[in-house]
């Protein structure tokens, strides 16, 4: 069962304090500025009267530091908040942690409603207006290609079924993340069995998204693990799906984990930071996150999202390390995107997570056209697929148009290459470095199966045809 196209459903813990600081307004007005100290100082101050209270620190101007107070950069928890949205229609509601399972166990039966009625039976509330309107009874115009032997099954955005002989693992799941472009007319089909785990990357919010977990019926999820909720991760993801009674393991970096015959090494999350390069961040101040080996009878692949480059450590180091002591990839899987951290809009509070005497310099470094990417880019792309020795190169987590639509604009509509565009200029710099990877173009849809040996893609519209 689906819910229909046009609902937006929203299962999360907020922090009250971080939640209230208008970071996108301050970040556009500082860059007006340009972090001119007395005039960022005044539009500081200005914020704090409007808000009426202080959620900014124009002293930092003077003292160098950060410009948010110490519970917004270590929010603890904060209230659990049920949304429900369709239309002008909008029902927000604040639980209480016991309350949680209910709302939790409804997405579960409804996710796995074999029927409209059974859809409607599980609706726990009183309003029954809503109950009748949010589910659509008409099979998806264009389902989601069934598990048909070992490969990768593209699907909304960065979401990848790794399927094996006998299980998969599905990745980062949105299907009802619908407050992003295009993700209604994502099917929410599994087709038969369910996976054997899921796995979430990062905390980000085409990446997690709750309702979209619990709607594949309590099947086992990985996540990252969290040391501490900051303003990069202000969620532990393992502690928010046990509060909704889904079975989580957070294994560390480095640990390796089986769900049934797919090996899964868990390895670092680096990159898309607040900045790629310079002096680390304050401790415990990290957008925690796993990228993801699977090895399977009939290949290899690595999954690494928007990961490029921090402070920390670079991804082309750990590929590298990963095939020193397991053999080279088949497939490198990765964001072709660039993010020109601190001041990219997507991410519109990173800025809040470095000091003012940093912004300033990073600000003066964008004004010389010196800003590096946090994500990889084409270049790392190329980078990664060598140091993986890698045979094939897919594209992903770039967007979504649609099933069987190749993504046109990897900016979700800013006005960015599209994903061909990109894939050509990552021919060139493997060409440069003289990698044999082979990049292949191909759509949300489509998949790619290992089949003696050698990868061959199967486009969505003849899988349909046929």
């Amino acid at each position: 069962m689906r819910f229909a196209p046009d609902v937006i459903l929203d299962l999360t813990p907020l922090p009250e304090r971080a939640g209230r600081v208008p970071f996108g307004a301050v970040l556009h007005q500082l860059l007006r500025d340009g972090f001119e100290p007395e005039a960022s100082r005044r539009a500081l101050e200005a914020f704090n009267a409007r808000a009426g209270e202080a959620l900014l620190r124009p002293g930092a101007v003077d003292d160098g530091g950060f410009l948010v107070d110490e519970d917004v950069l270590f929010p603890e928890e904060g209230p659990w908040w049920w949304v429900l949205q369709q239309g002008e229609a909008r029902w927000t509601t604040r639980l209480e942690v016991d309350a949680v399972p209910v709302v939790a166990a409804f997405l579960r039966a409804a996710g796995q409603a074999g029927s409209l009625e059974e859809a409607r039976a599980a609706w726990p509330f009183g309003d029954e207006d809503w109950r009748d309107s949010l589910f659509d009874s008409a099979p998806p115009p264009g389902p989601w290609p069934e598990p048909s032997g070992p490969g990768l099954y593209r699907r909304e955005h960065a979401s990848v079924r790794v399927c094996s002989r006998t299980t998969s693992v599905l990745v980062d799941p949105i299907a009802l993340q619908r407050r992003l472009p295009h993700i209604g007319s994502a099917p929410g089909n599994l087709g038969p069995g369910a996976p054997g785990a899921l796995a979430v990357t990062h905390g980000h919010v085409d990446h997690w998204h709750v309702p979209s977990l619990l709607a594949h019926g309590g099947v086992p999820v990985l996540v990252p693990r969290v040391p501490r909720r900051n303003l990069l991760t202000m969620q532990d993801f393992s502690r928010v799906l046990d509060v909704c009674g889904e079975p989580v393991r957070a294994p560390a970096w480095g640990e390796t984990v089986w769900v049934g015959d797919i090996r899964v090494d868990v390895l670092p999350f680096y990159g898309e930071q607040p900045v790629p390069d310079g002096p680390p961040l304050a401790r415990g101040l990290r957008s925690w996150g796993n990228c993801y080996r699977f090895t399977t009878e009939d290949f290899s692949c690595v999954l690494l999202v928007d990961s490029g480059t921090d402070p920390d450590g670079r991804m082309e180091d750990v590929v590298a390390r990963s095939c020193r002591e397991h053999g080279p990839v088949d497939a490198v899987l990765v964001c072709q995107r660039e993010f020109l951290s601190p001041f990219f809009g997507g991410l519109g509070h990173y800025w809040a997570a470095l000091p003012w005497t940093r912004l300033r310099e990073l600000y003066a470094d964008s004004q010389a056209g010196r800003l590096a990417s946090a994500t990889a880019g084409p270049a790392g792309v190329a980078r990664l697929c060598a140091a993986a020795g890698a045979r094939y190169f897919l594209p992903y987590a770039n967007g979504f148009e649609g099933v069987g639509r190749s993504i046109s604009d990897v900016g979700w509509g800013l006005g960015e290459p599209s994903e061909a565009a990109c894939g050509v200029v990552v021919r060139e710099h493997l060409a440069r470095l003289g990698a044999s990877t082979e990049v292949l173009d191909w759509a949300p849809g489509d998949v790619a199966r290992f089949e003696r040996g050698a990868l061959r893609l199967h486009r969505y519209a003849s899988i349909r045809g046929g």
